[in-house]
């Protein structure tokens, strides 16, 4: 007998592996590029919206929604994808962030938000409702596994988050003193006095500007009407921050603070911080912690001048009710992993 010795077609069985191997390779090459590709541009556009968005908190839910949707027409993100969807109400959620524990906190509506959630996604981890708002790309690998008689989706889905919150930016040129502070609790019709008599319950400060100059301080009044030319690094200064004070007393600098108190904001809460207690102020202390004022009224005349406000200490840089001038910050959104 002879034995069978022919190799004929093993070179086929080889070749055939090698096409489907390299098929298989070339379609993971594509879902991932395409995946990474779509991750890319979603993850600019909600850190686009969230960021926009949240300067709407200190308005209404309506200014929310509209400033997170202003970047539709150019966040290309859905132009590549087989689901198009843009962002709207559905894919915000209203947070509130604790800057001590870094905890952030689901809403139910914009009441107490500091920050705004948006997001693309099928389930919200924070709510556990479904939104079915994530994106998908097309799956190159799905023709090959039905080939192979395997069931796959059509698609694959990527979810994108991004949350921010707004930083009050101090500005206001006031820093009061512990002693006037009654905890967390509002304390109305409180007079702040500067006097290089003594006796003073607060200060003019210029934060980290230098010299504290009277035409300094006068300045910073009407800043703040427009948040134009805050203190240098105004979004660094923070509890443990060194500021710089004076107590000059000048009629003109009594008459910015009515203009922008009693006459352009009127009823406004404004972000202030507290100091040491001391006799006359020092030429710089450290800030111990955050106080929110509002003015009700300004007394620009006589000896004896003040400034009387409604007071509640005990604050967070991270407050939408109280301010006009914000900077907004971009927040790991730990739940989701992003």
């Amino acid at each position: 007998m002879s034995r069978a010795n022919s190799e004929k077609g093993g070179v086929l069985v080889f070749m055939t592996f090698m096409i489907v191997l390299l098929l298989i390779m070339v379609g993971m090459g594509l879902d991932t590029g395409y995946l990474s590709y779509t991750r890319s541009q979603g993850q600019a556009a909600v850190d686009a919206a969230a960021l926009s968005a949240v300067s709407g908190l200190p308005l209404n839910a309506g200014a929310v929604t509209a400033r997170a949707a202003a970047f539709n027409s150019t966040n290309n993100y859905t132009g590549a994808v087989v689901q198009s969807n843009v962002i709207g109400a559905s894919n915000i959620t209203y947070v509130q962030y604790n800057e001590t524990s870094g905890v952030i906190t689901d809403l139910p509506s914009i009441a107490g938000a500091n920050g705004v959630r948006v997001a693309l996604e099928k389930t919200n981890p924070y709510t556990g409702t479904t939104s079915s708002t994530q994106m998908r790309t097309p799956a190159f690998m799905t023709p090959l596994m039905k080939l192979f008689g395997a069931s796959a989706s059509g698609s694959n889905d990527v979810n994108v988050s991004a949350v921010a919150a707004l930083k009050a930016l101090p500005g206001i040129p006031i820093a009061i003193m512990e002693k006037i502070c009654n905890g967390m609790n509002q304390v109305n019709n409180v007079r702040l006095r500067q006097s290089s008599a003594g006796g003073d319950n607060s200060c003019w400060t210029t934060y980290t500007d230098t010299p504290s100059t009277d035409n300094v301080v006068q300045a910073l009044f009407q800043k703040n009407l427009t948040c134009s030319g805050l203190p240098a690094g105004s979004e660094l200064i923070t509890i443990g921050t060194s500021i710089v004070l004076n107590d000059n007393v000048q009629d003109s600098t009594y008459e910015k603070a009515t203009q922008l108190f009693m006459m352009d904001m009127p009823n406004q809460w404004w972000f202030v911080p507290v100091i040491p207690d001391s006799p006359n102020c020092q030429p710089t202390e450290s800030i111990t912690q955050w106080a929110k004022i509002r003015p009700t009224h300004v007394d620009d005349s006589g000896s004896n001048k003040y400034i009387e406000v409604d007071l509640v200490c005990g604050q967070s840089q991270f407050r939408a009710d109280a301010n006009q001038c914000f900077t907004a910050r971009l927040l790991r959104d730990t739940k989701s992993g992003m």
